[in-house]
């Protein structure tokens, strides 16, 4: 899959909303090598949904959460264990862009939790 085009506009879009939630793990004493899990958003007609869904372990993920919204769309919540250093980033919303182009699906973001590395 990354071969597949997606929208340079598009990436540059979320990229700029990215920083914003990186700024935001890092003021919270985020170690960018930690790896850990790190969710991806996408929302959809209910059959787009249901075949990303069939295909998505293929693609390195696990499903976290399905949802039918009252407006007859599918939310799904998928997950990779990963960093969050800025290439790891930029590669997760490269990819989630190459979903979201090959299966009709919208990107919807991403998010994890800072990881100090520290017990508690």
């Amino acid at each position: 899959m990354s071969d597949l085009p997606f929208d340079p506009d598009r990436l540059a879009e979320e990229l700029a909303a990215d920083a914003d939630v990186v700024r935001a793990l890092r003021d919270n004493g985020d170690v960018p090598a930690i790896v850990r899990p790190v969710d991806a958003h996408f929302v959809g007609e209910p059959a787009t949904i249901a075949q990303l869904e069939g295909e998505v372990e293929a693609l390195g993920w696990t499903i976290v959460e399905v949802n039918l919204e009252e407006d007859g769309y599918v939310t799904l919540s998928l997950q990779r264990e990963q960093t969050t250093t800025d290439e790891a980033l930029r590669t997760l919303t490269e990819d989630a862009l190459r979903i979201e182009a090959a299966y009709d699906v919208s990107y919807d973001g991403w998010g994890t939790v800072a990881e100090s590395g520290e017990a508690g």
